[in-house]
């Protein structure tokens, strides 16, 4: 007798739509209207930071509209029929107060605003179903986001609900765009088109610069697209920052004053890359992402040929010391320092990769952890489980190197005799320079970091 097929559960459905016109110069202001399928949740609410911002909402009745009410921060909602809302948001006005490019930042004619800041939802649970958004723009105002456009769209825009919190970068503005191919992957570029410090050419090189670079480290991008947009900044340090829910972007803002040689220098493109093109860990070990950034980016340029040898170990024997443990340290996952979450978490890769070449006889190294990590995003998650993980790293470096040292040093306080290892791997460190010797135990090893592997 042939078996009944098992019932599948329902794929995800869209469950909230949005309507967004940006009206007057960088969206002044948002006219949206929402539809919302039937939901438990009574109250509707976006991210704390843009509640004062929201204008007059209401939701459809059979003769028009009545007003929504407050109920701090939130707006109740009678929302368990299915409901339509529409509303206000005075982006610039966000934009001015906040001043922060996670909530609203206005900046060389452009603000930069996710969509949690200015799109309501219910307040339930996130789910496997998603939500939906289109965007029209008027005049020369355009709008581009990270969130992944429905396929042959170039105004709609789609991701899980489960993503909108912490939903990737947008921007409104007179912007100018560009599109770097980087193999079957590409990189947009979004300028502001006033107040940056370079040309147009020069910006665009500088970010393909570093995407080539990366590529040629991992061998392709591991993400179809990345959308970076480059805003004016301020200061004498670059800045950058990365979201990749629902779609990877970008924020960077160069410093002031910065020059092309300058740019050709920075590390802060490769490494906002990096963090784009890799699933999170997590906010729990987000000592490891950025571990894993500040770690991985020196290599990728070392190996472009965009800094020396001799550069990346000076670099990195004046920083891996501000990662080691200090009187009270609980562990890499309970000490929450900025020494231990960047240097700490480089630390860590570091020994790892040495380890790993050792085991294996230089056969796999921490290029194949991230390939094991790369690999987890087979369900396209910005997000990976930190069990999951180590049981990549192991599977794809037949060790379990990775898995041991997160008892030692993430769970533990740990400790790494950094000068004993530099001994290892014929690193002196001699004043402010650099000497390698070729005849210590692991130097093959030195100088297999820094060298581009042949292809297996």
């Amino acid at each position: 007798m042939p078996r009944t097929p098992r019932a599948q559960p329902p794929g995800p459905s869209v469950v909230w739509t949005y309507a967004v016109e940006a009206a007057g110069p960088a969206g002044n202001l948002l006219r949206i209207d929402a539809d919302f399928a039937p939901t438990e949740a009574e109250t509707l609410e976006v991210d704390p930071d843009g509640a004062p911002f929201v204008r007059d909402p209401q939701y459809a009745v059979a003769d028009g509209w009545k007003p929504l009410s407050s109920d701090g921060g939130t707006w109740v909602a009678p929302c368990r029929g299915g409901c339509r809302i529409r509303y206000g948001f005075a982006l610039v006005e966000a934009a001015e107060r906040l001043n922060d490019a996670e909530s609203a930042l206005a900046a060389g004619d452009s603000i930069v605003a996710p969509p949690s800041t200015w799109l309501l939802r219910p307040t339930e649970p996130a789910g496997r179903d998603r939500f939906r958004f289109r965007v029209t723009t008027t005049g020369t105002t355009h709008f581009v986001t990270g969130i992944r456009a429905v396929d042959g769209s170039a105004d709609t825009f789609e991701a899980a609900t489960a993503d909108m919190a912490n939903a990737s970068f947008a921007v409104f503005g007179s912007l100018r765009l560009d599109t770097i191919p980087v193999g079957a992957a590409r990189i947009d570029v979004a300028l502001a088109p006033r107040s940056l410090p370079l040309t147009r050419p020069e910006l665009v090189a500088w970010v393909a610069r570093g995407a080539s670079s990366l590529a040629a480290y991992y061998g392709a991008l591991p993400v179809p697209r990345v959308l970076v947009i480059i805003v004016p900044g301020s200061g004498q340090s670059t800045r950058g920052e990365t979201i990749s829910q629902g779609g990877p972007a970008v924020v960077i803002r160069p410093a002031d004053g910065l020059t092309a040689a300058a740019a050709r220098d920075d590390w802060v493109v490769t490494h906002e890359l990096i963090h784009a093109t890799l699933p999170s860990l997590g906010h729990a070990h987000a000592w490891l992402d950025e571990g894993i950034a500040t770690y991985v980016e020196p290599i990728v340029r070392a190996r472009a040929g965009l800094v020396t040898a001799e550069r990346y170990w000076r670099e990195l024997a004046q920083g891996l010391p501000q990662g080691l443990p200090e009187a009270g340290d609980q562990g890499l996952d309970r000490t929450r320092t900025w020494g231990r979450t960047y240097w700490g978490g480089a630390l860590f890769c570091f020994v790892a990769d040495v380890r790993i070449r050792e085991a294996t006889h230089g056969d796999r190294s921490f290029d194949d952890v991230l390939r094991g990590l790369i690999a987890t995003r087979d369900d396209g998650a910005a997000t990976v489980d930190i069990a999951r993980f180590l049981e990549a790293a192991d599977r794809e470096t037949g060790t379990n190197v990775v898995s041991e040292m997160y008892r030692a040093l993430a769970l533990a306080p740990g400790s790494v005799d950094l000068a004993a290892l530099w001994s290892d791997l014929g690193v002196r460190v001699v004043g402010t320079a650099i000497r390698f010797d070729d005849q210590a135990p692991r130097a093959s090893i030195r100088r297999a970091i820094t060298t581009p592997p042949i292809s297996r």
